[in-house]
């Protein structure tokens, strides 16, 4: 474990300080506990703040870009006098650490605990006891944490289709027949022989059947042809040759789109007319999967299927984003998502509403990680990157970009480029309607400069509001007419002095909204 050292000036002379309402507050709302003696929590980044008695020994906390995820201020319960008092020395204690760092203060999204070792009984065995703070953060996040979320992610929807399968009785599914067509080849099979005789130049003789096969793009051209079978002398020069004369008039049809597909054939040898025949088109599972398809090779079959969740949802477990998509009926035309460190509970949710929402239109996303792991002093407001855009309303394309975002970089520091991403959506989708973006509560976006043309409504699905509300974003909300959204409440109307907002309370003064008890 890496940790920090440095030093915080202890006041223990009774009263020496005037202790702020912040310091009683923090030391009122504490979760107070005692222990024998204190072990350093090894699950985590700490920095040591022990106690001192020199004031040159002061100092700030060396970071401003870390989440900070508790802070325990410990002490030793044994005290050689009946009238020292504990409370006032921690009060004291608290107070200076807020004086020099009052931005630990200004949103309380981590725990205190204030924590008393009972285990030395003499002051010589307590000089061997920790006193003071330690300050437990998050590390940076990189694209190798990220691949650890992807997986976690997977997990959340394997959780869900088994969840889904339990309650498949409750599916309402309605199967609709579409248009399913192979690919037509542009060529007869008689001048797909002449051309290949006249192109396909191997000197060996051979006589029979060799077998190939073709990968298709939607637009019906070879991509690469695969020839097998080991006694076949010249496969790359009749892969080659093949490639160059096979062409078909587009890819598969489904309905009124197109898609690639793997075509499978032989070329008789000795060549002559007719010698080049294809017989069979292989489908992706995907595709079969999706359209419920039943295969010939005369014909294929799709249906498109209507499924409704509907009675589904109250059983499945939600979170914010789909608890706030579901709740306000949105279908929004541009969703910005933050798939940086920390946030894969919550695209998890997103990619559970694209599913079980069943989309009936094409979505653009813009998913952003803050830079690809850019470093913090390269990181330049609107030219940051780390932005992935996709038009989908399929859940498989949905999840592969997003995911590709998060192999793509977890974010470094705490602030992002929400609002350059935002930018970026606004540019390429051109939405006309909704525009939600789902955002980390504990980070606040570090270029909300870019704002200054912005004259959209956006709604902003707040993430990790579980300790309140980032101030920060009630500022923003205010000054820009946007919307806020929680577990639980949509904040619509912010031009109110006084909010109350899921059992905390919040002031507006003249610099901007305060939490207040």
């Amino acid at each position: 474990m890496r940790y920090l050292i440095t030093f915080l000036l202890a006041a223990l002379v009774h009263g020496l300080y005037s202790q702020s309402p912040e310091a009683r507050d923090v030391y009122e709302t504490a979760r107070h506990s005692t222990v024998p003696q204190y072990s350093f929590d090894g699950r985590y980044e700490y920095l040591v703040l022990p106690s001192s008695f020199s004031k040159d020994d002061i100092r700030k906390l060396p970071f401003t870009d870390r989440r900070i995820l508790k802070i325990d201020l410990v002490y030793t319960t044994f005290r050689e006098s009946s009238e020292f008092d504990q409370k006032q020395l921690d009060l004291a204690r608290l107070d200076k650490l807020i004086e020099i760092n009052p931005q630990i203060v200004v949103n309380k999204f981590f725990e205190w605990n204030i924590i008393g070792q009972a285990g030395c009984a003499s002051s010589a065995s307590c000089l061997d006891f920790f006193h003071g703070f330690v300050v437990y953060y998050e590390d940076y996040f990189t694209k190798e944490t990220s691949l650890a979320e992807i997986d976690s992610v997977r997990s959340d929807l394997m959780a869900l289709d088994q969840r889904i399968g339990e309650l498949r009785k409750l599916l309402k599914i309605d199967y609709q027949r579409i248009d399913c067509e192979y690919p037509e080849s542009v060529y007869s099979p008689e001048y797909l022989g002449e051309q290949l005789e006249k192109i396909y130049d191997c000197a060996e003789t051979y006589k029979g059947r060799v077998f190939f096969e073709v990968e298709l793009d939607y637009n019906g051209r070879p991509q690469e042809v695969t020839v097998s079978g080991n006694l076949f002398p010249c496969k790359e020069r009749l892969a080659f040759a093949l490639k160059y004369i096979l062409k078909w008039k587009r890819g598969l049809v489904i309905g009124r789109r197109q898609y690639n597909v793997r075509a499978k054939g032989y070329v008789s040898f000795p060549i002559k007319k007719e010698s080049v025949n294809i017989t069979s088109f292989e489908i992706s599972k995907d595709l079969i999967d999706k359209y419920k398809m039943l295969q010939q090779y005369a014909q294929c079959v799709a249906y498109e299927t209507d499924t409704s969740y509907v009675d589904i949802l109250p059983k499945v477990d939600q979170k914010v984003v789909s608890k706030a998509l579901f709740r306000n009926h949105w279908s929004p035309d541009l969703v910005i998502v933050d798939v940086t460190g920390s946030m894969y509970p919550y695209t998890a949710d997103l990619l559970k509403w694209i599913k079980l929402s069943s989309l009936q239109k094409e979505t653009d996303f813009v998913f952003f990680n803050d830079g690809n792991d850019l470093p913090t002093n390269q990181k330049v407001i609107g030219k940051t990157g780390g932005l992935y855009h996709v038009k989908t309303s399929d859940f498989g394309v949905a999840k592969e970009k997003m995911f590709e975002a998060m192999r793509g970089g977890g974010g470094g520091d705490l602030p992002e480029n929400n609002f350059e991403a935002l930018v970026y959506g606004e540019k390429v989708a051109k939405p006309g309607g909704e525009v939600v973006m789902i955002a980390d509560n504990y980070s606040f976006p570090r270029d909300a400069q870019l704002l200054a043309r912005y004259t959209g409504h956006l709604k902003i699905i707040l993430c990790h509001t579980e300790k309140g509300i980032n101030t920060q974003y009630l500022d923003l909300a205010r000054k820009y007419g946007f919307t806020l959204h929680t577990l639980q409440t949509d904040i619509v109307d912010l031009q109110k002095d006084l909010l109350r907002i899921e059992g905390v309370s919040y002031k507006r003064e003249p610099a901007g909204f305060v939490r207040i008890r």
